[in-house]
């Protein structure tokens, strides 16, 4: 960091903790819970995390150009090749195109157990091993796969979680897709990339299709959601479908289409880290599309869960679809868009999909050890979840 940006840290540091946290405190008495059903952690944490997420502090989290070092002992990576371009069909083929992206390398972590072998870019230890394809969220805009990330505990509490149930889970690949940022890397850059991830576990490493499980949680969980979508839609890409998807939090619904007085952008604002959105990662995300036109008249790739989508276009869009565990929290403002879109697929594949909600948690509430029961309740069932598959 620069000297000016040392000075800013500084200065945020001493505000957080001198000036924001005794008011923290005393708005976390029963009086000024924004739940009822809240402890003082929560309300105290909600506060907290809001403020860091909106401090414009710089992230020092890698991206795709690099593999950075420091990992930690149960933690390796290695660079994912650009899929075949045979992969990239249909609709796939067509967004590139129209937003001049292409396929490119990119790294990937794998996550083992702690003092387990590390088993890395090796072949499935037996025909039955099951292996997590993960996507972090951020918007499309920050975080990262690397195990410094701060969104990377939701990797490990999954692995740790669904080992507790089954023996056939021994590792989880985080993948370190592109990032959009205001002038490159639009959709599909990060869904390309998925396609080179899953590629790579099917045809490098050796895994089956239905031993495959994408997870990812806000934009990583809409990440996952379309990678799916791909998939079933286009046998032709000559990539099978995989077992099944979990998505925490998905964003289900970048636009206006539930938004406004009586809906949870707006009712849970208090309750949730998230604030109140501004469009600014959505229109990065569609351009060089207009975001205007995208809302008005959404694809399913961009919004599966925006209420602009009429009925008769929503019949058939989770059509096929894997089994799928999607989470929610009660107080996030989001809720609203994860449920338009679990109704859509309630609709289309009956009981495959699992709905979670976390009785009022906030936006990936499995991130956070103070979200609780919700979080241990939340793992609990996913790993019975995976059990199953």
């Amino acid at each position: 960091m620069s000297f000016l940006q040392k000075l800013y840290a500084l200065w945020v540091s001493i505000n957080r903790t001198l000036i924001k946290t005794p008011i923290w405190l005393f708005l976390s008495l029963p009086p000024f819970r924004p739940r009822k059903s809240w402890d003082w952690r929560k309300a105290y944490n909600v506060r907290l995390v809001r403020f860091n997420n909106s401090s414009g502090l710089p992230s020092t989290d890698p991206d795709h150009r690099a593999i950075k070092g420091g990992l930690p002992a149960e933690v390796s990576a290695n660079w994912v090749e650009p899929a075949n371009p045979s992969h990239i069909v249909g609709e796939l083929s067509e967004f590139a195109k129209f937003a001049k992206v292409e396929t490119c390398r990119i790294p990937a972590y794998w996550y083992h157990l702690p003092k387990q072998p590390l088993l890395g870019d090796s072949p499935p230890v037996s025909p039955d091993e099951k292996i997590i394809l993960a996507f972090h969220g951020g918007g499309y805009r920050i975080l990262s796969a690397h195990p410094s990330s701060s969104c990377q505990s939701q990797t490990r509490d999954t692995l740790t979680a669904v080992s507790k149930k089954t023996s056939n889970i021994k590792r989880i690949l985080s993948l370190e897709y592109r990032l959009t940022t205001d002038t490159s890397n639009p959709f599909p850059a990060a869904l390309l990339d998925a396609v080179s991830g899953y590629s790579y576990l099917v045809n490098t490493i050796g895994f089956k299709p239905e031993n495959i499980v994408l997870m990812g949680d806000s934009a990583g969980g809409h990440l996952a959601i379309n990678l799916a979508r791909y998939l079933v839609r286009n046998p032709e890409c000559g990539l099978k479908p995989p077992g099944g998807v979990i998505a925490q939090c998905p964003w289900a619904d970048m636009g206006t289409s539930q938004r406004g007085p009586g809906t949870s952008s707006e009712k849970n604002l208090e309750s949730d880290f998230m604030v109140r959105e501004t469009y600014v990662a959505a229109k990065a995300f569609v351009a060089p599309r207009s975001w205007e036109a995208v809302n008005a008249s959404p694809d399913p790739y961009l919004m599966p869960g925006s209420k602009y989508i009429s009925a008769e276009k929503a019949k058939g869009i989770f059509e096929g679809f894997p089994k799928t565990f999607v989470t929610a929290g009660g107080g996030e403002i989001l809720y609203d868009g994860i449920v338009t879109m679990v109704e859509r697929m309630k609709a289309d594949m009956g009981e495959r999909v699992t709905f979670y909600e976390g009785k009022d948690a906030v936006h990936v509430f499995c991130a956070f050890d103070w979200a609780q029961p919700e979080k241990s309740e939340a793992y609990d069932k996913i790993g019975d979840w995976f059990v199953k598959l």
